[in-house]
This record gives C-alpha cells, structure tokens and sequence, in this order.
C-alpha cells in the first residue's frame, strides 16, 4: 500500500486539505479560498503565487488508478478560471490524464500533477500524511454518522464502480488490492490471455482498544497503551493504517462471540505491560476503535477459455488457485473441430485439407501448446488400397499416435499397413485370416508376424504363401515342459494376440 492508496481513502474535503495545505505551498502558491462544492464551478481551491502574481484556479481529483481525467474535466478548469478570474489553471490528480485530456490541457494553458509526479512530490518532500481518525468512545459511531451533503455528493459523483465503502471505521490492509492483482497474476503468468474479471476482500472483525493499566509500585500508578485484535489473531500495539473505502467488493466475516473473546485475551495482555514486581494490576478498557482487517482476497480472471479463481492470504502468498473446468463444446466451436481425451490430454482435431488433419494439444484453459498434422484416416486407407492394387474388401481402422494402422480383408486374406503422419507407408504384411484353416487354437505371433494354427500335437505356421512349418509338440512330459519353456522364451510358436492390426 503506496501513498496514492492512502490518498484515494480519503474524504474528499480531507484531500482538498491536503492539497491546499501541503502540494501547492510547494509550488509557491498561497491559497486563498477552498471552493470545493457540488458547484465549483471547476475550482476546488484558489491560490495566489506573489512572485509572479497569477491567480490560479486548482481542481483536485481523487481518482482510482483505474479513472483518468477527461478532456471535460480540463474544459471545466477552463471555465473555473473565467468564473473565479484566474489567469492560470492546475489540475492535480492522485491518477493520470487520459491521452485527449492531455491534448486539451496542452491546447488551454492547463497545468497538471498527476499520480506519480505527486508521489515523488511526498517522497522527495517528506509530505506528512494523516492516516487514520483518533480513536472513538463506546458511543460506536461510525464512518456514516454526521456525514455532510458535501461528502456524500462528491462520492457519488467520484465514486468508481469497483470501490467500497467500508462500514464502521474502516479496513486495515495488510496487502492492498493492486499488490494482491500483481501476486494473482504472477501466479497465472504461464498463461496467454490473463483478464481480471474481479476481486473481492475477505474481511474479519478488528477492535483496537486504548487501555489503562493501573497498578500498585510504590504508590500508585497507571499507563495507557493501545492494544488490538483481529479475526486472525494478530496482536497490535497501535492503531494500524484505516481506509474507508476499497477498490473491490467485501464480504463480512462476524462472529458474536468475538468482542468478548478479544476483551478477555487483550486485558490479559494489558496486565503483562505492567512493571515487573508491580501488584494490584487493574485493567480498563476505556474506549475502541471498531474496524475491518483483509484476511485475503479472492480473485476471479478469465484464463484462456475458462475461468480461474485465486486466492491471496494477508501475507502476499497465494493459498488456493482453481480453474473452472472447460467446456468442452465451447472449445470445440473456437477451435472449429471435435475434442477428445488421450493419454489424460485434451486434443482438439480439425480439418487441415483433403489428406490430413491437425491436432491441437491444449492445456486446462484451452490455450494451444502443441500443434502436430495427422494422416486422415480415409485417406490412409485408400493409400493402402492403392499400396496393394485392392479393390473392394472390407476396411477397418485404429488411429494411434504416430499415424493409422489399416487392415483391409479381402478375399480371405488381410492386407495390413501402417501409414504415419506424413502420410507414408512405414510398415506392411500380409496374412491369412483365422478362418481360412481348421484347427484348436489360432492367433498371430507378433514376432513372425504371422498365422499360427494348434491342431492337437501339431503347430502350423502359416504366411501369406501358405504353411510356412509344421512344428510338433514333444509327447514326454519333460520334453513338453521344455518346449514350453523355450516357446516362452523365443516366442517362435506363441498365439500374441487375434487382432491383426497388432502385427504393423
């Protein structure tokens, strides 16, 4: 939390003060007059500089970082000065001129300070900033109470849609909201297309009280101190910095047990500041502050083509990040094609012309990572076909990674390729199907690639040409066992699998 954080949680009367008082005896100007009302006719505040006698008409803006001065908020300087007969104009302004506000203050004469000239103003001057209220008795008065027409219109009027007003006496930031925008998006940087949707604070209860701690030591004797307590449990020994307003939506954590609680632990607190050997300790809790803490804020962002919340705790360190799942019909539509799941990926296949396909590997917010071209599978088969000079026949498919495998049976016969992605044949064999012999087991031996028949004792071994060997299963019982052992070891006669396409 900067000083142009403070200065925006000011009341707008507080930051005409600060500017008369401490900005403009800076520049040489005496102010003469505080204006600011409803109807200033565009001058806040009307200063006189002795040394070269200009009047200088002053207008002050209390704007959010996000809210810049407009071209009609420079004209209205224009028309102060004819109204107040000022020969010289200045705008200053806690954010920016807006780039036709600019043109328009250069075209009129139109002196300005905006935020950061403002900041290194405080920084090089030591300018003293008033940050909080004295603390309030037990009659509970709030931030509402005995609040002027004046106020309330300059809020509204000022007021941006995305800031709070704080209820009671305001809100302790331990983090403000534009450090806890950097971290959230610090912890989304890996991603492309990163828009702050909104935030909102956390709050938890936090009373500061002042206490009098009386107590016997050599005579009697007493001291106060200011002591306090948060939702957190954070312990304070002075009143921490309240603003009345913050740049995001809230939400009120209560608990109706809480004031009593903090009473309790706090007087316990209290009697440990009393002088060592003192007896008779008497604790009084004279009057408290009623105030706010930000325990974290939960920030929402559109990510790519869903939507993350993060949540950053009062020490700067993000605790929960949680992406909206995707959808899988709206990924579809943007990319123009079908998503699928593979190997716990989403891919998203498209047409890239008559031959080939792309794949588009995205991550969880649907942003592309990789981007690779596959054969089409009709293609592929009409490949083989064509490998094969194979008219007809029964065509059947499985997409794998690196390309298609087809198997096209005719005839009694399957024809089997592998076609990679780049659209080439890289592997083809062809073999007899299952049915064409008799026999009590049959399969393909993924070795040989080739049919393999068990009738009784015997094993054919069988390719396209026909009976390749015949092989016959030892009688003994050991020399079976050996056979078997050596079987399983070379893998020369095993049945691997009754799919075909496994063989390329």
């Amino acid at each position: 939390m900067d000083e142009l954080d403070i200065l925006r949680s000011l009341d707008p009367e507080d930051f005409e003060e600060f500017v008369a008082e401490r900005v403009l005896p800076l520049l040489g100007l005496t102010v003469q007059s505080v204006t600011g009302s409803p109807n200033d006719a565009g001058c806040d505040i009307i200063a006189f500089d002795s040394r070269l006698g200009n009047r200088w008409c002053v207008q002050v803006k209390r704007y959010s970082e996000s809210k810049k001065v407009s071209p009609k908020e420079v004209r209205d300087v224009v028309l102060g000065m004819e109204h107040y007969r000022c020969n010289r104009g200045l705008i200053v302004t806690t954010s920016e001129l807006s780039g036709p506000a600019l043109k328009e203050a250069e075209d009129k004469g139109i002196d300005y300070i905006n935020g950061s000239r403002l900041l290194a103003m405080i920084r090089q001057y030591n300018i003293p900033i008033s940050l909080t209220s004295k603390l309030v008795s037990d009659d509970k008065r709030t931030d509402n109470s005995r609040r002027t027409r004046k106020e309330e219109t300059n809020e509204e009027e000022e007021k941006e849609p995305s800031s709070t007003k704080v209820k009671d006496d305001g809100v302790f930031l331990p983090i403000s909201v534009s450090e806890a925008v950097k971290i959230a998006k610090e912890k989304l940087s890996r991603y492309k297309e990163v828009k702050l949707v909104s935030v909102k604070a956390h709050l938890k209860r936090l009373y500061i009280f002042r206490v009098k701690v009386s107590y016997k030591l050599k005579g009697r004797r007493s001291q106060s101190l200011v002591l306090g307590m948060d939702g957190d449990g954070k312990v304070y020994e002075e009143v921490p910095t309240l603003v009345k307003s913050i740049s995001c939506e809230v939400e009120y954590e209560t608990d109706s047990e809480f004031y009593h609680n903090v009473r309790d632990k706090l007087t316990k607190e209290a009697e440990k500041q009393a002088p060592q050997g003192a007896t008779d300790i008497e604790v009084k809790m004279e009057s408290y502050k009623l105030a706010w803490v930000v325990s974290y804020y939960v920030l929402r962002f559109t990510v790519g083509l869903t939507k993350a919340e993060v949540i950053v705790d009062r020490q700067g360190k993000v605790k929960e990040t949680i992406f909206d799942p995707l959808d899988e019909r709206r990924v579809g539509e943007f990319f123009g094609g079908k998503v699928v799941k593979l190997d716990g990926e989403i891919k998203v296949v498209r047409e890239f012309d008559d031959k080939f396909l792309e794949e588009l590997t995205i991550n969880e917010v649907g942003e592309t990572v990789k981007s690779t071209k596959r054969v089409k599978p009709e293609y592929a088969v009409s490949l083989v076909k064509t490998f094969y000079h194979v008219e007809g026949g029964v065509s059947r498919f499985k997409e794998v990674s690196d390309g298609v495998k087809v198997d096209i049976l005719f005839n009694n016969y399957h024809y089997l390729a592998k076609v990679n992605n780049e659209g080439k044949i890289v592997n083809n064999v062809i073999v007899p199907d299952v049915s064409v012999y008799v026999g009590t087991q049959k399969g393909y031996n993924k070795k040989r690639r080739c049919l393999i028949v068990r009738d009784g004792d015997v094993i054919k071994v069988i390719d396209a040409s026909g009976v390749l060997e015949r092989k016959e299963i030892p009688k003994g019982i050991f020399s079976k066992l050996k056979f078997s052992v050596s079987n399983v070891i070379t893998s020369d006669y095993s049945i691997d699998t009754n799919d075909p396409l496994e063989l390329v």
